[in-house]
């Protein structure tokens, strides 16, 4: 390899160290968010986190892998010991976090519900079932996109109320309430509101 390849290596090296560490920052974020009750609807599609965290993170394992290339082929100084650990456990906290947050989310469904509210407000619900239990929360997203979390369920059997089209919805200005049906299987609670701001 010319000078010249070696020096663009060592250019390269620092920015892409610095937008893995930012890949991970983002993966970390969205676990957060989701943990804490928020979720994002763009489009009409409501995004799902884990799949923000696992592009995120696979991302990062890319850059990191051409980082460590790029710095071998250099004449740089290796990193310190303690910058190494440092990074490593952060990388691994990342990790357990997103794989954490992401085993609470495999087994979930989430839906845009109809009609929209008058202002631009929608609702959206997340339904999940495991074994002989089940249970649902519904988000209010207002403008942006951004969702919070307003109200949640459980249901018996593993029954999905909104997957089963039994409910309804009604806005009264920046407030939806949302019925739910349970028919056989009972929903604890059966209504629900909704602030949307």
């Amino acid at each position: 390899m010319g000078t010249g390849g070696i020096l663009k290596d060592a250019l390269y090296a620092p920015v892409l160290r610095r937008l893995e560490v930012a890949c991970l920052a983002l993966a970390a974020m969205a676990a957060v968010a989701h943990l804490c009750g928020l979720l994002l609807v763009i489009g009409g599609t409501v995004l799902a986190f884990w799949a923000v965290r696992g592009i995120m993170l696979a991302v990062s394992v890319v850059l990191r892998v051409v980082s460590w290339r790029a710095a071998r082929r250099t004449a740089a100084p290796p990193i310190a010991a303690r910058v190494r650990l440092l990074r490593s456990i952060l990388s691994c906290g990342v990790v357990l976090v997103c794989m954490g947050a992401a085993f609470v989310d495999l087994s979930a469904s989430y839906r845009l519900l109809e009609p929209p509210g008058g202002n631009g407000c929608r609702a959206v619900v997340r339904e999940h079932s495991f074994l002989f239990a089940g249970g649902g929360t519904v988000y209010g997203v207002g403008f942006g996109g951004i969702g919070t979390r307003a109200s949640s369920w459980t249901t018996d059997d593993g029954y999905e109320p909104v997957a089963d089209g039994s409910y309804t919805l009604r806005w009264d200005g920046d407030t939806g309430v949302l019925s739910l049906v349970g028919g056989v299987d009972p929903v604890w609670p059966a209504v629900h509101t909704i602030p949307c701001s």
